[in-house]
């Protein structure tokens, strides 16, 4: 699916031969969040999971920008879906990003917007994010009428990760 919005900017499906850009993206996203060091996903790790596992761990959406006859990527959303037991079938934005010299030129909308379209396609009740409480986006996002279920449901966002997830996993099991 590719959808054009102006002569030189296009939202399309991701293609393996976007990753090494994704991944790119990722790790400027992580600078941005004040978190260098967090990616430790590989290009091939992304080639594999989102291109050659069957199903997909994810889906992305990029937009591509056409300068002369060169195409260069400014953004990307990644996204996958998830399962509701009250509502369903559900989506999960993970990543939205854009770069920061193309910001402001309703990028980041469109790309959000192809992933809601996306995912009221396949049936989706719900799309779900996460936002840091300091990202200007949160503006964005509540314009959208995004509801912040921090503060209207007081849910909060746990993580289980590596020794304690191994931990975990060894309990259930007697191995790690």
């Amino acid at each position: 699916m590719c959808e054009k919005y102006e002569e030189n900017l296009i939202i399309r499906d991701a293609r393996k031969e976007d990753m090494q850009s994704v991944a790119k993206m990722i790790q400027e996203l992580a600078d941005f969040e004040n978190m260098p060091n967090g990616p430790r996903l590989t290009v091939k790790e992304l080639e594999y999971d989102g291109f050659e596992k069957q199903p997909p761990a994810f889906r992305c959406k990029v937009a591509e920008e056409q300068a002369d006859s060169v195409y260069l990527l400014v953004g990307y959303a990644l996204y996958f879906p998830t399962y509701s037991t009250w509502e369903g079938v559900s989506m999960m934005l993970e990543d939205l990003y854009v770069r920061p010299e193309k910001r402001r030129r309703g990028v980041g909308r469109r790309l959000f917007d192809a992933v809601a379209k996306e995912a009221v396609t396949s049936g989706s009740s719900r799309l779900d994010f996460h936002v840091l409480e300091w990202n200007p986006a949160r503006i964005f996002y509540d314009g959208k009428g995004a509801e912040n279920l921090t503060k209207s449901e007081q849910w909060c966002y746990y993580r289980l990760s590596g020794q304690a997830l191994r931990n975990a996993a060894q309990s259930a099991t007697g191995k790690a």
